[in-house]
């Protein structure tokens, strides 16, 4: 014991009029020790690497019962969904009510975005010859994004929701209340000419009604994002500033089999009676 506090008093001193010995052999104790520390460390991690195993089994057995109860719940769902699914396809054909499930025109690709201030479209790879028409709904996978405004044969423009000529029907899902979402070449849209007593809360989504004839009723359309005195704004539910893929609906408002067919007019009769002299 004294022969380490006599060396720890030498290399304080040497320490304190700056020598630089008490540094190297700190130096030197550190290389030596290093192997060392390295060769205890390995039982060390070893033993840790085990528990770490032990402790993932653990979670894994738990995030396994809790996935198996997920299951039994969603199976139940299932179950559930499927038997009001079949009672929805009976009411349906005994109330000879039609579907509401609206075929793709076309599947196309977004090939050219439409620029200027004044202006929110995009060129999309499906023409006429796909199937499309003017005035058709043009959906992505989140929700409405335009309607088909020039169709040529090969390609067709489209307007965005966001363009400031866009004036979509809509209805708010939570009340059922219908109002307009209008373009405002922004990438925000303003819902207008809803009723003053309504009140909307910032979440709520906007669906399309179904009035107007070019959209079908209940495509997700907006979320109110900002709720002020004098105008509320909405955000598209469409990815509009990633457009890659979408979807062209072929909708017809009033379907060709059930067109009302207008009677003919009868001809005007003309007198043929001859006088009787």
């Amino acid at each position: 014991m004294w022969l380490y506090m006599l060396v720890a008093v030498v290399l304080l001193g040497l320490e304190g009029t700056g020598q630089g010995i008490p540094r190297q052999i700190r130096a030197y104790a550190n290389d030596f020790v290093s192997p060392v520390l390295r060769l205890l460390e390995q039982p060390i991690r070893a033993v840790q690497a085990g528990l770490e195993r032990i402790a993932g089994v653990g979670d894994i057995y738990l995030e396994n019962e809790t996935l198996r109860d997920e299951n039994d719940r969603l199976r139940q769902w299932r179950e559930a969904a499927m038997q009001l699914s079949r009672e929805n396809e009976r009411l349906r054909q005994m109330l000879k009510v039609p579907g509401r499930e609206v075929p793709p025109a076309a599947t196309a690709r977004v090939i050219g975005v439409g620029g200027g201030a004044f202006e929110r479209n995009v060129l999309i790879s499906a023409g006429a010859s796909d199937g499309v028409r003017r005035n058709l709904p043009v959906v992505d996978e989140s929700g409405v994004i335009g309607r088909t405004i020039q169709v040529g044969r090969w390609t067709s423009r489209v307007l965005l929701v966001t363009d400031l000529n866009s004036r979509i029907p809509v209805r708010l899902e939570r009340t059922g209340d219908l109002a307009i979402a209008e373009g405002q070449n922004e990438p925000f849209l303003m819902l207008r000419f809803l009723a003053e007593e309504i009140r909307v809360k910032e979440g709520d989504r906007l669906l399309t009604s179904g009035h107007g004839g070019v959209f079908p009723p209940d495509l997700p359309v907006a979320r109110v994002s900002d709720i002020s005195e004098g105008y509320i704004r909405l955000e598209p539910l469409g990815i509009l500033g990633k457009l890659d893929y979408v979807r062209v609906l072929d909708y017809h408002a009033v379907p060709d089999e059930d067109a009302i067919e207008l009677p003919e007019e009868p001809a005007a009769k003309t007198d043929t009676t001859e006088d009787v002299q």
